[in-house]
């Protein structure tokens, strides 16, 4: 079974990192790791400007470098921007020192007050680390499974719906690995939370 909704004791377990925000805010906010890519982030955006909403996009460096274009669309359209890290490491199979530098790598290009770890794996020592850097570490209430390559996405959808509530800070990819899956999934989705008469906002 997957794990959509992260559990209140993580939660409130690991509390000197942002895993949602008020449910009084009647706002959903919509998160997107691993681009800016090319196609992907720029059919998302497309997606969001129809629909007036306003978004957070938690950028790899590597792949702001290399589409940088895209990246400054991200920013010219209002969205909020987070640090990925440049590279994209796993914070279990990297050492803490270079894990930082990467984090510090991706700052250069990426000017942000927020850092969110790839594959959410990160240990309080990193945490206060980042802190110290200026930014605050982001989690996530809930997750898409977007980039599972199995993924019934018509069951998934139907788990989102029925767990998603305001304050919920929700997780997709601006991946070509996750792009048929969220092509699939992300206009539902936002269809849902509209017709609940709730709105989306962008992490600040």
């Amino acid at each position: 079974m997957k794990l959509t909704r992260v559990p209140n004791w993580i939660r409130k377990s690991k509390s000197d990192r942002i895993w949602d925000f008020s449910v009084s805010s009647q706002s959903i906010y919509l998160t997107f790791d691993d681009g800016p890519q090319e196609e992907v982030t720029e059919w998302v955006l497309d997606l969001l400007d129809r629909e007036n909403i306003q978004a957070t996009f938690f950028c790899v460096g590597h792949n702001v470098s290399k589409n940088p274009k895209i990246f400054q669309r991200i920013l010219e359209t209002g969205h909020q921007v987070g640090n990925h890290s440049f590279s994209h490491p796993n914070a279990w199979k990297t050492s803490t020192d270079d894990y930082l530098k990467d984090i510090e790598k991706a700052k250069k290009v990426i000017r942000s007050g927020y850092f969110r770890p790839p594959y959410g794996k990160v240990s309080n020592k990193i945490v206060k680390a980042v802190k110290k850097m200026g930014m605050t570490t982001v989690m996530w209430s809930l997750l898409s499974y977007d980039f599972e390559d199995d993924l019934d996405t018509d069951k998934q959808l139907k788990n989102l719906f029925t767990k998603v509530e305001p304050g919920d800070i929700v997780v997709f990819h601006d991946s070509q690995k996750s792009f048929s899956n969220l092509k699939k999934m992300l206009p539902s989705f936002v269809k849902h939370v509209k017709d609940q008469g709730w709105s989306f906002s962008r992490i600040d």
